[in-house]
């Protein structure tokens, strides 16, 4: 089986992955705006970064609040150089994203014992999470059926590619 988080694919680099957690200024915010602002995040991203976006390796979990209902999204984002996934890359895209007419962003370099491959694909493994606490709670998010989930075509493409490597 294939799973990203264990193999040596794009994703699974030490530090080569964010997370992050974007909310909206106000829930009269369109599903169609909410994508849009994405979407141009990653677009002054990829072009901040010398990337092309159709390279950039991500995936969008969207999900309303648990106390209060509010829509807000989750999201790793990989492709970028390792030196790339730190902190200021992450209070660039936070900063980023309020800028976009986003609400809060909390972004942080991903903790790569979370398998990111194993949420992407909805196949949370279990393992000793007590020292990972809340990066655990809300990564383990990903493997949710109430929310949506988008996943770039680059990663699907970064996924057969490796299928097929691992054949040979």
């Amino acid at each position: 089986m294939f799973e990203v988080g264990h193999s040596a694919g794009p994703v699974d680099q030490p530090g080569d992955l964010v997370f992050g957690t974007l909310t909206f200024k106000t829930e009269r915010l369109s599903e169609r705006k909410r994508y849009h602002t994405w979407f141009a995040l990653l677009r002054r991203a990829a072009r901040h970064f010398r990337k092309d976006f159709g390279q950039m390796l991500w995936t969008l979990r969207a999900e309303n609040g648990e106390r209060t209902g509010r829509a807000h999204f989750h999201f790793l984002l990989a492709g970028l150089e390792a030196r790339a996934a730190c902190p200021t890359t992450c209070f660039f895209l936070m900063d980023l994203w309020e800028k976009l007419g986003g609400g809060m962003a909390r972004v942080s370099v991903f903790d790569p014992r979370l398998n990111a491959g194993a949420y992407i694909l909805k196949d949370l493994h279990p393992f000793d999470a007590s020292s990972l606490a809340g990066g655990f709670h809300e990564s383990g998010k990903f493997s949710w059926g109430d929310c949506t989930l988008t996943i770039a075509n680059s990663v699907w493409n970064a996924a057969r590619n490796q299928m097929e490597q691992n054949r040979r």
